[in-house]
């Protein structure tokens, strides 16, 4: 690794800065930085925005499986301007983007207005997405096009499926909801947020029916329960977990994308063995260079939902902190996208 040199070393910025207190106490507010906080890596972006990840949650409260080291800038992913670099595949004003890498956990992530990262965590960004739409994606949305496209690798047809999306009001099942039906699907979209503002943003972006997340999770025991699903995707884990793999059709394909209600579930072997579920996980940093580019330019064209303007709101750096606890307390409906300030973030080149 090469560290680049910038010539104000000294540079001030504003950034959202967790900061460990006594007794495993943690706060959040925003600080100026400079750029001598940030690591010497090879290179420096100037972040136009970024957007609230579970794990930037999860980060903010001093988790230790995401953070350690405090005082820390979460923000797994950034949008933004090349402003320095000592990779020749990096230059200066290139339009970028860093997204399910390491950065944001134990490294200053897309919360602050400048980042410095290793070469190989920078992607090109598409001439046809803005800041905001990439951020719109960021990590979550980059999930659910990978389960998405799993299901369809798996040999499901999506055209008129009878689909199950949980946790459809967050960022990932959000997205999963608008890619399903935009190829076709019939999706029924399970979400612990019944009230009408959830229902129309749901309806909005896709979902044909609206199932409550009690309704829908069975704890009876049972081995199996009425197939009804030709293809899900689920974020949560758990309970809920439990219920999709039981009720799934035959042939039926899962893709597991997240723990939010937990890591463990209870299963039998009946719904593999007697209906040939299929159950595909979904690992969003395990991708390869190659195909980050690949699905980006399909995020950018093929893939884009018409109901992406829907899937998220925008928020400045200022209200970061409350939109921070909007999420945390699971309030939020789609993506919210953090505006960091520069060049118009919202308008494509």
């Amino acid at each position: 690794m090469i560290p680049i040199v910038h010539p104000d070393h000294n540079l001030i910025f504003q950034a959202l800065v967790v900061r460990k207190g006594a007794e495993r106490t943690f706060s959040y507010a925003l600080e100026t930085r400079t750029l001598a906080d940030l690591p010497p890596d090879e290179v420096l972006i100037r972040v136009h925005a970024s957007t609230i990840n579970y794990k930037d949650c999860l980060s903010c409260q001093g988790h230790p499986a995401i953070t350690r080291r405090f005082p820390h800038t979460p923000g797994v992913d950034a949008a933004g301007v090349v402003e320095a670099s000592a990779d020749p595949a990096c230059q200066p004003g290139d339009r970028v983007a860093v997204i399910s890498h390491a950065m944001g956990m134990n490294t200053p992530g897309g919360f602050g207005q400048y980042v410095r990262v290793p070469a190989a965590w920078v992607m090109p960004l598409p001439d046809a997405l803005s800041f905001h739409e990439a951020m719109a994606y960021g990590t979550a949305g980059y999930t659910a096009v990978l389960a998405v496209e799993a299901l369809e690798a798996a040999g499901s047809s999506l055209a008129g499926a009878q689909a199950l999306v949980t946790g459809a009001t967050g960022g990932l099942g959000a997205f999963a909801v608008a890619l399903l039906s935009a190829r076709g699907a019939e999706v029924t979209a399970v979400t612990g947020k019944t009230d009408e503002a959830a229902r129309a943003f749901l309806s909005a972006i896709g979902a044909a029916r609206i199932l409550p997340r009690d309704a829908f999770e069975d704890t009876t025991g049972r081995n199996m329960l009425v197939p009804a699903w030709d293809v899900a995707v689920d974020v949560a884990g758990g309970t809920t977990l439990s219920t999709v793999l039981r009720s799934m059709r035959d042939g039926g394909v899962v893709a597991v994308t997240g723990m939010v209600q937990g890591t463990a579930f209870e299963a039998n072997v009946l719904p593999f063995i007697l209906r040939g579920v299929h159950v595909v996980g979904i690992n969003a940093e395990a991708t390869t260079p190659e195909r980050r580019r690949a699905v980006w330019a399909r995020m950018a064209d093929t893939a884009k939902p018409a109901a992406l303007p829907a899937l998220y709101s925008v928020v400045g750096l200022a209200d970061l902190p409350a939109a921070i606890e909007t999420v945390a307390a699971g309030r939020h409906l789609g993506r919210i996208v953090v505006d960091l300030g520069g060049a118009d973030a919202s308008a494509p080149v």
